[in-house]
């Protein structure tokens, strides 16, 4: 990768995306950041400032004409979603599957090509520990991560042999404002309030020790600039133990832990 690169990111508002802007323009590379609402960008300086919704396919179309060639895409822009299975609207469903998992790769579909021809670039999806353990209440928002995780584990070996690298970056509970942007299947849990106060004990514990914007924020700089990078960034020591507990444990195992079946369950952070 050359030392001064041409990255482009979503979902720049707020959180992990307007802290990756604000890391890499500081670190000199060329940085163009977007979101909705272009004014929220107003406050990253030395970038620059695009409108994008990655649900809009005409809006990637048009984005990707006026920008041109990059060398790295990153693929931030998300939206979460904390609702029974059961009760999630279509709407809802709909937008969460349309910004976690459409909307990158239509903005792969986009910049692709022109990296395959340029012979290198980078591809880096911000993912999350949901994506490789699912909890009770996020199935919706789980499954458009363990999605992303899927098309980005294929879309590896498909473009490594062009100079292209994809890494996912894989965050567990992060202080940012994506938790108040959540969209919810129904106010209530109707017959799922158990299951939804225990998952909130276990959220809680999680969120004790949350990370801030900026820690995720500097792994997604590493997975842009670092030489030769892994398929997966976990971005601590506890993420990565989170989904350890879950791949190293057999499915029955797995649920006797989670729901404190002969001892008390301890989530790892």
């Amino acid at each position: 990768m050359a030392d001064r690169l041409r990255v482009l990111i979503t979902g720049c508002s707020s959180g992990i995306g307007k802290a990756t802007a604000t890391l890499l323009a500081e670190g000199g590379h060329d940085v163009i950041a977007t979101a909705r609402n272009p004014a929220d960008l107003s406050d990253i300086r030395s970038c620059e400032r695009l409108s994008l919704d990655v649900t809009d396919p005409s809006a990637i179309t048009k984005l990707a004409s006026l920008v041109g060639e990059i060398d790295v895409l990153v693929n931030n822009a998300g939206r979460g979603m904390v609702t029974p299975v059961e009760h999630a609207d279509d709407a809802a469903m709909e937008t969460v599957w349309a910004t976690n998992l459409l909307g990158p790769i239509r903005m792969i579909k986009a910049f692709l090509p022109s990296m395959r021809e340029r012979g290198s670039g980078r591809i880096v999806n911000v993912s999350s520990v949901a994506g490789r353990r699912a909890m009770p209440l996020i199935g919706h928002y789980a499954a458009t991560k363990h999605a992303l995780e899927a098309i980005s584990e294929s879309l590896q070996w498909e473009v490594r042999g062009y100079g292209i690298r994809v890494v996912l970056v894989e965050p567990g509970a992060v202080s940012t404002e994506f938790s108040k942007k959540r969209l919810s299947g129904s106010p209530e849990m109707g017959p799922y309030e158990e299951i939804a106060a225990y998952a909130a004990r276990i959220g809680s514990l999680i969120n004790a020790s949350a990370q801030t914007a900026r820690e995720v924020a500097e792994c997604v700089v590493a997975a842009v600039t670092m030489k030769d990078p892994p398929l997966r960034v976990p971005t601590s020591q506890g993420v990565a133990k989170m989904m350890a507990d879950r791949t190293g444990r057999a499915d029955r195992e797995f649920e006797q832990w989670l729901f404190g079946v002969g001892n008390e369950p301890g989530p790892s952070v």
